[in-house]
């Protein structure tokens, strides 16, 4: 079965009281038998990025394996743990996430409180028909799309994840259902992760796979008239480097990026939630659809969010361009620190900017597709990486995907 949301719990009524994140220090050890092998990519690719992380086990890692394992994040970008000899549990999972920003206190989801999902049989369920929350740590949620496996939690017999489908979301012509079925693919929305408003997206991103879908490779279309296509496993999640996306700007573009900041709309993702994307995934289409501001949930100015397009990495400090094109609502340009600052507010202008910017990296050569592993754990720097879902066809099973995202202690600021 599949549980919709409840038509008399809205977030402001029902919201789910996290919990605080309670003083976590990983047990002391000399040294770290953890071993991290670079992921080799191929010949053609210009991704140099991910490595996969042997010798930890994240149910039981140390802080000498914390160690190792932040600095290779953030010289790497994203992990990947093999050979776990359990499945991570949520509070594991949580307890990894939520070590990488010490300074953060109230260990909140990072888009902000759940609302009521599914009440019955004695079971309540916090969250989204696509993002559910697991009671026993609900800053983890489960992803993908399916049944969950039998005794899964507190999830009753029968319990259906929603999954994502371009057809609700992209602007049309959409894949015809047929092709679909025979393995025809979308990026869905290339984003990091965040709210958008008032709370500040997570430093770190991690991610379980549970159940994996079992079938041929699928083709992802770009959709854009450029014919290009790229094959990759189902249900792989889509990755690009900022950093690759500022090195692919000719040099005024870099340099206007490097001084200029973002600001997104308010409650950005009910902004967006009436309009169509782009079908590439990585800006909307301009067509006055947006949710009007007066009829999101209540905002306030002084909560919303501006960015710098260009973050640093604190450790290597390497630069990456970090936008969130969708939810881009108005730019405030410069191309110097102390020039004139031109303020771009018209959507369609936005928009025309956004996709001058990240379409460049948006190529085959430049996404690394992970093929999830059942009972691997990859962990990915938010701050410097781009990343997007991916379609399959329902024939091959479940997705069962738990992720962990932690609110940040502090905001980007460059």
């Amino acid at each position: 079965m599949v549980f919709a949301l409840s038509s008399t719990a809205t977030e402001a009524e029902q919201p789910r009281v996290l919990t605080v994140k309670e003083g976590y220090t990983p047990p002391k050890a000399s040294s770290s038998n953890g071993r991290v092998v670079p992921i080799q990519h191929a010949a053609e690719s210009k991704v140099n990025f991910g490595a996969e992380v042997y010798g930890i086990d994240l149910n039981h890692f140390t802080s000498a394996d914390f160690e190792l394992i932040s600095d290779a994040l953030h010289r790497h970008k994203l992990l990947v743990f093999k050979e776990q000899p359990e499945m991570l549990t949520p509070q594991q999972q949580y307890r990894l996430t939520a070590c990488f920003d010490p300074d953060e206190t109230t260990g909140g989801f990072a888009h902000g409180a759940d609302p009521l999902l599914f009440q019955g049989n004695g079971v309540t369920i916090y969250g989204l028909p696509n993002r559910p929350a697991i009671n026993a740590q609900p800053q983890v949620h489960i992803l993908g799309r399916g049944e969950l496996p039998p005794n899964h939690f507190d999830f009753p017999p029968g319990f259906k994840v929603k999954g994502i489908d371009h057809v609700d979301f992209h602007l049309p012509p959409h894949i015809p259902q047929e092709e679909r079925d025979q393995g025809a693919s979308r990026f869905y929305q290339w984003h990091w992760d965040g709210s958008l408003y008032d709370i500040p997206p997570p430093r770190v991103g991690c991610l379980l796979a549970v159940r994996t879908p079992k079938g041929p490779d699928v083709t992802v279309h770009w959709g854009d008239g450029t014919g290009r296509t790229k094959k990759i496993a189902p249900g792989a999640t889509a990755m690009v480097a900022g950093s690759r996306a500022l090195e692919l700007l000719d040099p005024e573009l870099r340099n206007t990026v490097m001084h200029s900041r973002i600001e997104y709309a308010p409650h950005a993702f009910q902004w967006m939630s009436t309009a169509h994307s782009a079908q590439l995934g990585h800006i909307l289409e301009t067509e006055g659809l947006e949710k009007p501001l007066d009829k999101l949930s209540p905002w306030t100015k002084d909560k919303i969010c501006i960015y710098p397009m260009v973050w640093t990495n604190p450790v290597t400090g390497e630069k990456s361009l970090q936008v969130h094109g969708q939810g881009a609502f108005k730019l405030y340009l410069k191309d110097t620190p102390d020039g004139k600052e031109k303020i771009v507010s018209d959507l369609k202008e936005v928009r025309a900017f956004m996709h001058r910017i990240m379409s460049p990296v948006l190529s085959p050569e430049n996404i690394y597709a992970h093929p999830h592993k059942e009972q691997d754990v990859i962990l990915w720097y938010n701050r410097a990486l781009w990343h997007s879902i991916t379609e399959f066809p329902e024939s091959y099973g479940p997705r069962v995907m738990h992720q962990c995202n932690i609110a940040a202690s502090d905001h980007p600021s460059g």
